[in-house]
């Protein structure tokens, strides 16, 4: 045995024994508390951080290392690092690779705890190494040679907490997997999966290839079930907007290589987010909600930076938005800074605390610009609630079901993108348009339809700026629109109808205008230049109601002004009318200054401007509209300036109007036609252009066979009188060329009867009846033409007080010379009224018999006059004229008496000698006088014989003269006499009934040339 020992193997052997024994002993036993000692003394010294290790092996001969429950503190004793267990795997054939090769390196429940202090620090960073002498720069040496069989990590933990934030964030990732497999860091590289999960059921998982010399790597990325709340919270203080709900699932492919420059590509497969919904922090209700939103067919090529996207899909959309009073939208409020939450930032953030990359140099001035395609963009039944707040009561319009779908957007702004968008509105009506716009420069050739819209929802925006109420409508209608570059720059061709439109006068609470359908068909507008023509305007049962207001304005001004305006309420029968105002809640308007009045002593039936021509008005559209069609249409009227209150309607109302247009030179026909009341035809024919800056109108409009009772209202308070029977027919013409006006007004009236008188005070002061029995025939037609002259430039000129004017003066001109009117429709002359007599006499002569012979003929025509006749005379002229008739009459007498009674004529007594003439007055004187006359001496002086006779003659005659006594009996007999006389004439072989002729006492009676004059009187 001993000689054993001696031997050269023994001796080998127990060397080698010897050797293996001092290996195992310092692999067992040194190597754990060499490697205890050097992480216990050398990690403090270097890193400032406190390590703390449980059991470590080494098993020399399989080359594995094993440590247990190490970690690394902070100086206030905060773990920051650490695992459970890591296991290393040594291979002897790093020898032949000529690498370092390991089999297996394991770590087991490794552990990162982050931390952001208050003050911003990373705690992460106690680890940094402590400051150490700079040493000169060495030459970058290359990698070891390094190879891996499997490289695990198992049931890692990563917690993060910040505590810099006004509201702390903390997020914990367990459990981590990862595995690096057959990795070496030659061109091979090596595989490996990374998996990872929270508590919330988020989960990662990474696999790939990788290798380090050229750096690349390869692989799939997949995260399942990430928590948009979990993204949030991290940015909550950055954000405005609160995100409860919702979940990202991310699958994509990538490679990745870094040699000259960065090479990355990404293909995104599929980026879902389900169930989100964002909302103000400050409110419980989601503002947006989004079950579905889909990005797929993503790629990303950062070298070529361009990237690209197949479609971005949402999915049952919810958005509720608004429009705030100030304008605001309260989308935008969500983008909006947060309120600050009165703590300052801290001015070492975790950002800062980290020592920061040097900055990537930014891409020279030719580095091509980023490209991006999205294929399309998606929204499918959406659900958007809109509301205006700015409006009262607010406008609320729901979209649904709303989708949008969008083709072709990219970043080069000068590609077209194709759109699509339909929707209903409301639940009731659909909106769809469809086309293709060019963001830039900004072009667009568009298709749109409506369908039945709802436009009960538009009536806030109607009772900001008007005093009606819209109860219903519906609007439809298809556009096709181009917008661009080329002139003109907007083109619209577009077909509208609105239906069922029915709108309430607010201070009226009565119907305003309202509608069956109304259609508008081939509209075309331009813009740069302008035109705008439409084929074909079409209104069917179009109902409005026009009201002169108590101060004369009329309705239709009053319900477009807007909230504020005062009206009276049409009375009932026997009621008084009642004063309406519109609510409002704004500011009236000031009130305008009074109109100024004409000038005075200009006629009433012709008016010229006073001023000058105002200046050329701009260039206006040109605007053609073909054919405007009515179609049972009617309108209503209303006078409340007089009471009772005066109402009509015309009904039944058709017509077409053809040809309108701006052009001066044309001339649209127009043709409509209607009835009042039913039973009265109306009718407007001729030729207009209204649209032309130049006015022109050649119109006849026709009122037929109109109940004049209906009038009674304008009746009663100008002519002071009722009408109880009568037709009205009316003939128009109106031309008005170069705002010159020709209108003619021919008025035809029918059996006008009046009534009971009313009390009314604007009655005009005037025998209205005479004036209607003179004007009207012996058919009981009143037949009047009136023409009325002016210029629209004149601000006096108003054509309704003008025909009243030339109408009331008509009548006055009627009752105030009735026999001058008679004379020029009759014959007679304008002094038709005067018949002459001779002082004393009672015959017609000639021209008196000829006058009443005119009357006769005036009676006849106008049969509802009646005539006075007076009984009158003339004192001065009758009563000597009748004295000398008397004396006359004595004298032949006498005459007779000498005679002897017989029959043949006697001479005529101017005609005898004086001393016949004497004895004739001497026998008179006698007899009327009684005795022998006394000459006065003047006629005895006379020594002549013939000139004494003569004198004494003369003397007797004048005695005679005196002594007949003519006595107001005797003149009122000539008067009577004299008034029968012409009421003989009128009625003898005439058909003029006798109690229209009337003989009564008058003074009318006058010198006229020394005629006695009588003065007819027209009753």
């Amino acid at each position: 045995m001993l000689q054993f020992t001696k031997t050269k193997a023994f001796r080998i052997a127990a060397v080698v024994t010897l050797l293996v024994a001092l290996y195992a002993l310092a692999g067992f036993v040194l190597a754990p508390r060499l490697l205890r000692s050097a992480l216990l003394e050398d990690i403090p010294k270097t890193l400032g951080v406190t390590p703390t290790v449980g059991e470590i092996r080494v098993n020399p001969f399989l080359f594995r290392l094993e440590i247990r429950d190490f970690s690394l503190a902070a100086p206030n004793g905060e773990k920051l690092v650490g695992f459970r267990r890591l296991f290393v795997e040594f291979e002897l054939s790093s020898i032949w690779h000529r690498a370092y090769s390991f089999a297996n390196i394991d770590i087991d429940a490794p552990a990162v705890n982050a931390v952001v202090a208050h003050d911003g620090r990373l705690n992460l960073l106690e680890m940094s190494p402590k400051a150490a002498p700079a040493k000169a720069q060495e030459k970058k040496a290359p990698l070891p040679a390094l190879l891996i069989g499997s490289f695990k990590v198992s049931n890692g933990v990563v917690t993060y907490e910040d505590r810099s934030r006004p509201s702390a964030f903390a997020a914990r990732l367990d459990p981590i997997n990862f595995e690096l497999v057959r990795f070496t860091t030659g061109g091979d590289g090596g595989r490996f999966t990374f998996t990872g999960s929270s508590k919330l059921g988020e989960r990662v998982e990474w696999h790939g290839h990788i290798a380090v010399q050229p750096i690349e790597s390869d692989g799939e990325f997949q995260i399942d079930g990430l928590h948009a709340h979990t993204i949030w919270e991290y940015l909550e203080d950055r954000l405005n907007f609160a995100v409860n709900t919702g979940t990202i699932d991310l699958n994509a492919t990538y490679k990745f290589s870094l040699r000259d420059a960065v090479d990355f590509k990404a293909t995104v497969s599929r980026i879902l987010v389900k169930d989100l919904t964002v909302r103000p922090k400050t409110s419980d209700v989601d503002w947006i909600s989004v079950p579905s939103l889909l990005l797929s067919g993503t790629t990303v090529d950062l070298l070529q930076r361009q990237a690209h996207s197949d479609s971005l899909t949402l999915t049952g959309a919810k958005l509720v938005t608004w429009l705030e009073a100030d304008g605001s939208f309260n989308l935008l409020k969500l983008s909006e800074p947060p309120a600050s939450s009165g703590a300052a930032a801290p001015a070492g953030s975790a950002a800062s605390a980290v020592a920061s990359p040097p900055a990537a140099a930014a891409p020279s001035a030719a580095a091509a610009p980023w490209k991006f395609e999205l294929r399309e963009f998606a929204m499918r039944e959406a659900n958007i609630s809109a509301e205006d707040r700015s409006a009262s009561p607010p406008v609320k319009v729901l979209l649904a079901p709303f989708s949008l779908t969008v083709g072709g957007a990219s970043l080069d702004l000068a590609k077209p993108v194709t759109v699509r968008l339909d929707t209903h509105v409301n639940d009731a009506g659909s909106l769809s348009a469809s086309g293709e716009v060019t963001p830039q420069p900004l072009s667009a050739h568009v298709a749109l339809k409506v369908d039945g819209v709802d436009l009960k929802p538009v009536q806030p925006y109607l009772a900001q700026r008007t005093s009606m109420t819209l109860l219903s409508g519906r609007l439809s209608g298809d556009a096709k629109v181009r917008y661009g570059g080329d002139k003109p720059t907007l083109q619209i061709s577009s077909n509208i109808s609105i239906a069922g439109v029915h709108t309430v006068d607010n201070a009226l609470h009565d119907d305003f205008i309202n509608w069956d359908r109304l259609d508008v068909s081939g509209i075309n507008f331009q813009h740069n230049p302008d035109r705008l023509d439409i084929e074909q305007v079409t209104a069917r049962k179009l109902y409005a109601r026009i009201i002169i207001e108590p101060d004369t304005s009329l309705n239709v001004k009053r319900v477009l002004a807007g909230p504020g305006a005062t009206v009276v309420v049409p009375a009932q029968p026997g009621g008084k009318p009642v004063a309406a105002t519109a609510p409002t809640d704004a500011e009236p308007a000031p009130t305008k200054p009074a109109p100024t009045k004409p000038a005075p002593n200009k006629p009433a039936a012709t008016q010229h401007a006073g001023n000058p021509a105002p200046a050329a008005a701009e260039a206006t559209m040109p605007m053609a509209i073909k054919k405007i069609v009515l179609h049972e249409s009617q309108a209503n009227f209303a006078d409340l300036t007089v009471q009772p209150n005066f109402a009509t309607g015309v009904k039944s109302i058709e017509g077409t109007v053809l040809g309108l247009s701006s052009n001066p030179n044309t001339r649209a026909k127009v043709d409509i036609h209607g009835a009042v009341d039913a039973f009265s035809p109306v009718a407007v024919t001729g030729e207009v252009n209204v649209l032309s800056a130049t006015l022109y109108t050649d119109l006849e409009m026709s009122f037929r066979n109109m109940e004049l009772s209906t009038f009674n209202p304008y009746s009663g308070k100008f002519a002071g009188y009722n009408i109880t029977k009568g037709k009205l027919t009316t003939l128009l013409h109106y031309k008005v060329n170069g705002r010159k006006l020709d209108a003619q007004h021919h008025i035809t009236v029918e059996q006008l009867e009046f009534g009971d008188k009313t009390a009314s005070k604007d009655a005009v002061s005037l025998p209205i009846k005479l004036a209607v029995a003179l004007l009207k025939d012996r058919n009981g037609v009143i037949d009047l033409d009136i023409p009325v002259t002016g210029t629209l430039d004149d601000p006096s000129f108003r054509l309704a007080p003008i025909i009243w004017k030339v109408f009331v003066s008509i009548i006055e001109k009627a009752v105030t010379a009735p026999f001058a009117l008679l004379g020029r429709l009759f014959g007679g002359g304008p002094d038709l009224q005067f018949i002459d007599f001779r002082p004393g006499m009672a015959d017609l002569d000639a021209v008196a018999a000829e006058k009443v012979k005119a009357m006769v003929k005036a009676l006849n025509e106008r049969p509802q006059l009646k005539i006075e006749v007076p009984i009158a005379w003339v004192d001065e002229l009758d009563r000597p004229a009748l004295v000398e008739a008397r004396f006359l009459a004595q004298v032949r007498e006498a005459q007779s008496n000498k005679a002897g009674g017989k029959k043949a004529a006697a001479p005529d007594f101017a005609q005898l000698d004086p001393a016949a003439q004497l004895e004739i007055l001497t026998q008179l004187y006698a007899k009327n006088v009684g005795g022998q006359p006394k000459f006065p001496e003047a006629v005895t002086g006379i020594k002549t014989k013939p000139e004494l006779a003569a004198a004494q003659a003369d003397f007797l005659s004048q005695e005679l003269h005196r002594h007949i006594a003519i006595t107001d009996g005797d003149l009122t007999a000539l008067g009577q006499q004299r008034a029968m006389a012409v009421q003989r004439a009128l009625l003898t072989d005439t058909q003029i009934d006798s109690a229209r002729v009337f003989l009564a006492v008058s003074d009318k009676a006058k010198i006229e040339d020394g005629m006695v004059r009588l003065e007819l009187t027209l009753k």
